[in-house]
């Protein structure tokens, strides 16, 4: 890091770092807030990244054309480096290299979902017949009725999610598998700490209940209490119910 802290550039919410189609030279690695890589045209957000995150890969092809829109939507500093200081910290530190590798892998599969995504939903594509525990889940949990008024507010992110089935997971998607949970909460686990299919919401003669899920292995607590796999408890305004570090208030 002592080698690196010349090249930290301090940005604010709401610059653009670069846009798609520009000519990238540089690489940059978060050392503190937030971007978000977007699609232009669409101005779909595609992923979001934090701490310990990179972007500009490009930068490792000479005259390279950006190939996502970056915008900062948190105050950040961002360790910009240069081709030439990038490709030599490379040659002395191989371990840089390898972890660079892992994380834009995962930050690849992220875009590419979110990209098939996109093509299914201009193509009207329907999920198909057999395909898998998504599907399972959706033709199990029936809506509730419109005067049911319930939420979720996930503080870390201030995302507000409406309760609007009888059944509703809460975790982080399965990009192997192609599992989604009913409530994703991948970008706001960045630590990822919370399991696949972490917690359960069920609603049940008007009231709704909180349990944590067979195989969670870093806690679900309800008011600062742990809560045991499979058992459920009843669940009050203003309750905050955390999954392993992430808060999370149930409004009605």
């Amino acid at each position: 890091m002592d080698a690196l802290k010349k090249f930290i550039s301090k940005y604010s919410a709401g610059d653009v770092i670069y846009k798609k189609g520009d000519i990238q030279t540089d690489f940059f690695i978060i050392n503190k807030g937030k971007v978000q890589l977007k699609n232009d045209g669409h101005d779909r957000i595609l992923v979001t990244l934090a701490k310990g995150d990179f972007f500009g890969e490009e930068s490792l092809n000479n005259e390279q054309n950006a190939i996502y829109t970056v915008e900062v939507i948190e105050d950040s500093f961002l360790i910009k480096i240069p081709y030439v200081a990038l490709t030599e910290m490379l040659k002395q530190t191989p371990d840089i290299a390898l972890k660079i590798l892992k994380k834009l892998s995962e930050k690849h599969i992220r875009i590419q979902t979110v990209l098939m995504e996109m093509a299914e939903s201009r193509q009207g594509a329907k999920p198909k017949a057999g395909g898998g525990e998504t599907k399972k889940e959706d033709a199990t949990s029936e809506k509730i009725g419109g005067e049911v008024k319930a939420y979720l507010i996930i503080q870390r992110s201030n995302r507000l999610v409406q309760l609007t089935k009888t059944q509703t997971f809460l975790g982080r998607r399965d990009y192997t598998t192609g599992f989604v949970p009913d409530i994703d909460l991948t970008d706001e686990d960045e630590e990822k700490y919370i399991s696949r299919k972490h917690a359960k919401i069920q609603y049940k003669d008007g009231k709704f209940y909180l349990s944590e899920e067979p195989g969670a292995i870093n806690g679900t607590f309800l008011n600062g209490n742990k809560l045991q796999t499979g058992v459920k408890h009843e669940l009050h305004a203003e309750d905050e119910i955390t999954l392993c570090h992430l808060n999370i208030v149930f409004k009605v």
